[in-house]
């Protein structure tokens, strides 16, 4: 991959996503620069840390004639002014899943997909791909954050690249993949899939579309990625298949010692490792970067380059890989938005997680029971798209349950523009929870209230914490930047 000095503009360049691609461009050569509204995000340090140019609007006056490419957001369309002016210059125009597609013709491409994780396993194969010996592994890749501590991007040479490959609206079927990791198959996007049988047939022409002679990996635990692996073996026998999970009976079958915290996989003959977390869902997904690792090393023509010195080598390389990838999960420092302590102060502590979806929102939840179990939950919640919170109603309320007190938020304004109808989901979440408290002593939560802007969300929830409680703020929107403003005015009390 090579963009030496190629001048390149992202619109909506402040997405996750968006600002990993912009740094990596950078990092490969490219004179890059981008626009984006004036609110501010995360990824804003981010980029004025890198020293990329962020210009504010979507006004065509922003577009210099000079430029080589236009990368957008598949949150603008091409009608708004600055994508209109582009097309009028004859510039090369990309959306950002157009470009990632065009990235993985050009080296030998894996992604991972699945309704959730993706993020966080992309982030853990990296990590594993860029320590000790394998720093000298030639791979890329793209996902939608970055991982805590370590300076992005993760660039070691463009043999091998690795992508987040989301599908929402079919995306991920446009990429050229060798071989990917399908961490789970579920309903989600329900405004483009209106059904689960639609997400399966996507995940399937997904499976179609791999290289022949590559591979899919697949989580046993989940029905739906477990039924695509069976497909794949009825319908691509030419892939390789594997699978793993605590429900699988292959090589990659997790075990945990029941004598000590630790984790062991049915290749390894008894030899265990730690990791950093201990819900299942999440303990699988860092099995599963393992899984996509060695099989991406593997890949390559001499795999034993990037053995450590001294590994006691057996004779299948397979668990000497697994071993040596494992041990190295226990340092993994985590993925931004994803569990995120954002501050511990007055005895409270603060995080924040992106988790937008009840699957995703009883993950984080049973993984802070687990690390904290009898510190009390605040959880101030945005939800994502009126679609997802009015198909998934019922689950919300059982996810959400698990909080001891609840804060609902007006419902995040996502650029799908399904936000519009003149009920705001929000609203009719937090009275199906407050039913839920009605219906049942035996529900965990017993608070329960919306919150129709952020001042009053920071007004009830600097009201409601006492010292000794936990305050996530959750979801897919913005309200991590809450965090500070309860703080201050707790201190204010």
């Amino acid at each position: 991959m090579n963009f030496s000095r190629r001048k390149v503009y992202l619109v909506g360049i402040k997405g996750t996503g968006m600002a990993s691609l912009a740094i990596l461009l950078k990092a490969s050569g490219a004179l890059v620069s981008g626009c984006d509204v004036a609110e501010k995000f995360a990824t804003d340090e981010l980029l004025v840390s890198h020293d990329i140019p962020l210009q504010v609007g979507f006004s065509a006056s922003l577009l210099s004639r000079d430029i080589d490419m236009v990368i957008h957001s598949t949150a603008y369309q091409l009608t708004i002014p600055i994508l209109a002016e582009a097309s009028r210059l004859g510039l090369s125009i990309y959306s950002y899943p157009q470009f990632l597609a065009y990235l993985s013709t050009q080296s030998d491409s894996y992604a991972v997909a699945g309704t959730h994780g993706k993020t966080s396993t992309v982030a853990l194969v990296s990590y594993l791909l860029s320590s000790g010996t394998l720093t000298t592994f030639p791979f890329y890749s793209v996902f939608g954050s970055s991982v805590k501590g370590i300076p992005m991007p993760f660039y070691q040479g463009s043999d091998s690249a690795l992508f987040e490959a989301c599908e929402y609206q079919d995306h991920f079927l446009s990429y050229h993949l060798r071989g990917a990791l399908v961490t789970n198959v579920e309903h989600d996007h329900p405004d483009y899939f209106s059904s689960f049988p639609q997400v399966q047939r996507s995940f399937e022409t997904f499976v179609d579309n791999l290289a022949s002679g590559g591979f899919l990996i697949c989580c046993s635990d989940n029905p739906g990625s477990k039924s695509l692996a069976s497909y794949a073996r009825r319908e691509r026998a030419d892939l390789t298949v594997i699978t793993y999970g605590f429900d699988d009976n292959g090589p990659f079958r997790i075990m945990k010692r029941s004598y000590e915290d630790m984790y062991t996989l049915s290749c390894l003959d008894g030899s265990g490792f730690a990791l950093p977390v201990q819900e299942r869902v999440l303990v699988a997904n860092h099995i599963g970067s393992v899984v996509l690792a060695l099989s991406m090393i593997l890949d390559r023509e001499n795999p034993k380059l990037y053995l450590e010195s001294g590994t006691l080598i057996t004779s299948e390389i397979i668990p000497t890989l697994a071993l040596m990838l494992s041990k190295k999960l226990s340092s993994f420092p985590g993925v931004v938005g994803r569990c995120d302590l954002m501050k511990e102060e007055g005895g409270v502590l603060y995080f924040d997680d992106y988790a937008h979806h009840p699957t995703e929102i009883i993950a984080t939840l049973a993984e802070l029971r687990t690390r904290y179990p009898n510190r009390p939950i605040l959880v101030m919640f945005t939800p994502h798209t009126s679609s997802r919170t009015k198909t998934f109603l019922k689950e919300f309320v059982t996810a959400l349950g698990m909080a001891d007190r609840l804060i609902v938020q007006s419902c995040y304004g996502s650029a799908r523009g399904d936000n519009n109808s003149d009920e705001d989901m929000g609203k009719v979440l937090a009275k199906a929870m407050a039913q839920r408290i009605m219906r049942t002593k035996l529900c965990r939560l017993h608070a329960s209230v919306y919150a129709a802007d952020d001042e009053e969300a920071v007004a009830i929830a600097s009201g409601w914490l006492q010292p000794y409680d936990l305050c996530i703020t959750m979801g897919a929107g913005n309200n991590r930047a809450l965090t500070e403003r309860i703080a201050r005015s707790r201190r204010s009390l």
